[in-house]
């Protein structure tokens, strides 16, 4: 057998197998053979002991979130059409907001089955692009419902609380939801309920906004339960 030289720490071959180490070779018969006890606990020691352990598991780690960049980048999402396959035309005018099916079918079932539902677009060149027509509500409301909707982050003031109430309570978002009324009851107990009732009006022909009109006007303690 070939010499070998190594820079690895050596150990006496006794301590080897007092600590039920083995050498980690496997030689053959005529290895055996050949070689004297010396030589075979000069090759043994040449093995390092991690060698012959089980693998370290290491139980160190660390978790890194970066969730506001995230959150920022989702809300871009939206402003980019080459980025979108769903497109809502919203209001008389039909201004036009995008999303992305994957991430509206996954937060809202309702969406789902409407961007399964939706129109094709109808262009020269084969495309899986949704068209769907939205008439309830107000185009920039309805940009910060599909906001919230891809980032899980909308500002929430007076005159989009009802608009985005309604949204949250039509495609089932219940985090947003309880966000409005939390709104909506500290408009109540500070006095600017008024400021609400305004754009509440305005969707009256929405079962939410009905609802949320009814609580507030038949509450004679200027305190709203919702």
């Amino acid at each position: 057998m070939d010499r070998c030289e190594s820079t690895l720490a050596l150990m006496d071959f006794e301590q080897v197998e007092q600590d039920d180490y083995s050498s980690g070779y496997e030689s053959t018969t005529s290895d055996s053979e050949s070689s004297t006890p010396t030589q075979k606990s000069q090759y043994a020691t040449l093995v390092p002991t991690s060698y012959n352990r089980d693998p370290v598991k290491i139980k160190e780690k660390m978790s890194y979130r970066n969730t506001q960049a995230l959150t920022a980048q989702l809300k871009v999402i939206s402003s980019i059409p080459e980025l979108c396959d769903v497109t809502f035309e919203v209001g008389p005018e039909n201004v036009k907001v995008h999303g992305v099916k994957a991430i509206l079918g996954t937060r809202s079932r309702v969406l789902l089955k409407l961007t399964k539902k939706g129109k094709k677009k109808k262009t020269t060149v084969k495309s899986d692009k949704v068209l769907i027509v939205v008439r309830k509500y107000e185009p920039e409301d309805f940009k910060r419902i599909i906001q919230f909707i891809h980032s899980g982050s909308v500002d929430i003031n007076s005159s989009c609380v009802v608009g985005l109430l309604c949204g949250a309570s039509q495609f089932g978002l219940d985090d947003l939801e309880k966000a409005c009324l939390d709104f909506v009851n500290h408009s109540v107990e500070s006095g600017t309920i008024s400021k609400i009732i305004a754009t509440a009006k305005r969707y009256s022909h929405h079962k939410t906004g009905q609802r949320l009109l009814e609580k507030i006007f038949s509450n004679t303690q200027q305190h709203v339960e919702l």
